[in-house]
């Protein structure tokens, strides 16, 4: 595994420049245009024939430090720096209505050492509009699911923790299987982009996202059963020209979890978000069935709040908390578990930022001290 590891690095090093080439071409060729050596028409033949056009390569990387201890059957000390993620994106429009992803995802496993999984592999179709349904795109592969990556957008300290869902194993952030998703009524407007402080699902009146899928998640290479899910999002933005930044979304579940015995998998869940580009705040509130992993068939519910205050006399710092508590299973009592999160964060260059924070996860049935961690990440991103 490790030789497959060596050779993904490798490839990938001969790729970037590729893509380099290509977007050094793509500007070369506008100021031939603008100089008038060659016509847009020229200009658009020359990159039409061009197989590195619309390709390009990026990556995510988090880069951890972490110390504290974890309860459990006994109390473990633990002092460690790790790479949590490591993200190879490769994107490819084929056509202006056909594109392709790609996204390895280098992991850290205890046993094994850094691992190589597939993250995303999927296929978009893009849709002319609908009515009220516009930026359509049907996607086919594995591909996002329609909560955790609509909720990390406004979050964005993924590179500290896995949002609330992902962290208490209730679903899952990838899947196998065929999407539709989509803007209502356009997109904001590029003044209001700015003020929300957030381009992504920046439709007017809001965005919507439903599909079918096998239910087990991109860690499993094939299903247990053969059921499969349907999960979907709908979120509102209703006054777009007045509060850009208010949200409100219902995303839901309905499935089995991935075992041969199949129990039920539901969730049902409503989130109310506001986001400016000095202030993101966020309530989530849950209540469901089992998982998709199938461990479980216990009733659900629970919470989440978010809050970041960017400092308006120094944008690039900001302080954030959270607040996490899940009942996992309401039929028994003192079960409760309840995380609390609170850090700072200093952005170096757009997407690219420095973590510190403390979290503490406090579980009733555990004996043992509470879990604590203090953390020091660097994300980098490009």
């Amino acid at each position: 595994m490790k030789s497959k590891l060596v050779a993904f690095i490798l490839g990938l090093s001969l790729a970037s420049p590729l893509a380099a080439k290509a977007d050094v071409n793509d500007a070369l060729l506008q100021k031939l245009v603008e100089k008038g050596t060659i016509t847009s028409a020229e200009a658009e033949e020359i990159q039409s024939k061009n197989p590195l056009n619309g390709l390009k390569i990026g990556g995510v990387v988090y880069l951890d430090y972490s110390f504290g201890q974890s309860g459990g059957a006994a109390t473990t000390d633990f002092n460690q720096f790790t790479l949590t993620r490591g993200y190879i994106n490769i994107n490819k429009e084929i056509t202006p209505w056909f594109k392709a992803r790609i996204t390895p995802d280098i992991y850290s496993d205890a046993t094994n050492g850094y691992l190589v999984r597939m993250k995303y592999a999927y296929a978009d179709f893009l849709t002319p509009d609908m009515g009220y349904l516009t930026d359509n795109d049907i996607r086919f592969g594995l591909g996002q699911l329609p909560w955790l990556d609509f909720e990390e957008s406004l979050n964005g300290y993924r590179m500290q923790s896995p949002m609330f869902q992902d962290k208490q194993k209730l679903g899952t952030s990838s899947d196998s299987g065929l999407s539709i998703l989509g803007n209502i009524g356009g997109k904001l407007s590029k003044e209001q982009i700015a003020e929300v402080g957030n381009k992504s699902y920046a439709g007017k009146y809001g965005s919507y996202h439903i599909g079918l899928y096998n239910g087990g998640g991109y860690s499993k290479t094939s299903d247990s059963n053969q059921n499969k899910s349907i999960q979907g999002r709908l979120t509102v933005r209703p006054l777009p020209d007045m509060l850009p930044g208010l949200q409100l979304t219902c995303f839901g579940v309905s499935g089995k979890g991935n075992t041969a015995a199949e129990p039920d998998w539901t969730n049902n869940t409503g989130f109310l978000s506001y986001q400016q580009k000095h202030v993101t705040a966020s309530a989530e509130y849950f209540s469901g069935k089992g998982n998709n992993s199938g461990t479980d068939e216990n009733n659900k519910t629970g919470y989440s709040f978010f809050g970041k205050v960017v400092l308006p006399m120094y944008e690039k710092v900001a302080l954030f908390g959270r607040y996490d508590l899940l009942d996992p299973n309401t039929d028994a009592s003192n079960n409760n578990i309840e995380t609390t999160i609170a850090g700072a964060s200093y952005r170096i260059y757009g997407d690219n930022y420095i973590v510190a924070a403390y979290e503490k996860t406090h579980n009733e049935t555990n004996a043992n001290p509470d879990d604590t961690k203090g953390q020091i990440v660097l994300q980098i991103s490009f």
